[in-house]
């Protein structure tokens, strides 16, 4: 059986990335166990979720429309605003 691989794309929007999954014409959006859409606040901890999935292949669409500064790292903040 020769079964092509899902194409795996990572969609940028301002509050992060949504995952959508191509299987032939369908396409199919990733949602929580809520039924609310995904959505990775960072595009790191999307791709990683992805290849502990097995993903091999990831497209990053729409990273214009990301924007980094919703995204903040927790460990990079200061307590009280000391370092």
């Amino acid at each position: 059986m020769n079964e092509t691989k899902p194409e795996i794309v990572l969609k940028g929007m301002e509050k992060g990335f949504e995952v959508f999954v191509r299987r032939g014409k369908k396409l199919f959006k990733l949602y929580t166990q809520r039924k609310t859409p995904r959505i990775f606040k960072s595009p790191n901890t999307a791709i990683n979720f992805l290849a502990e999935m097995g993903a091999e292949r990831i497209v990053i669409d729409g990273l214009g429309n990301w924007k980094p500064d919703s995204y903040v790292n927790k460990s990079s903040r200061t307590k009280n605003g000391r370092h």
